[in-house]
């Protein structure tokens, strides 16, 4: 269904930054990675210490089960197509009202359902990469940027 197995111990990596190197035009990131050594529970999450293999520093990580991961991945999947069709349908209707002459002074109805299409892309956008790379593990770093000296989803350059 997506990207990432599922098994009794996650398969994602942390990632412990070695050094930061800054060039005229971009910067250099060098990672250590580690494993994830926490068992799935059977049910629900379960949230555990490890310490860091570079600077034993203790990282808290949180990491769902089997079928917590699964139930997580359908909420994205369903977000994410929701949104698709949220850009389909404002889409349609932009190019069904955008033909229309507007009377003066009238507000123009294409405004507000441009920012519809614009949402529901977002929301498919975000919905379906959350849906393709849910693992069922939380941890250190930002989930986003990821520009912490500890991260689990790290840039590869």
């Amino acid at each position: 269904m997506s990207k990432r197995e599922l098994g009794p111990y996650p398969t994602l990596r942390y990632a412990h930054m070695v050094s930061k190197d800054v060039h005229s035009s971009h910067v250099v990131r060098q990672f250590a990675l580690y494993p994830i050594d926490i068992e799935r529970p059977e049910k629900g999450r379960r949230v555990e210490a490890l310490e860091c293999g570079s600077c034993q520093k203790p990282l808290k990580f949180k990491v769902l089960s089997v079928a917590a991961t699964r139930s997580r991945r359908w909420v994205w999947l369903v977000l994410g197509l929701a949104g698709v069709a949220a850009a389909l349908g404002f889409g349609v209707a932009i190019f069904e009202v955008g033909g229309q002459v507007v009377e003066e002074g009238a507000p123009n109805p294409v405004g507000p359902l441009v920012l519809g299409f614009l949402a529901g892309f977002l929301f498919g956008i975000f919905g379906l990469s959350y849906w393709w790379y849910e693992d069922g593990v939380r941890g250190p770093g930002s989930p986003l940027l990821s520009l912490g000296v500890h991260a689990l989803r790290w840039p590869r350059s």
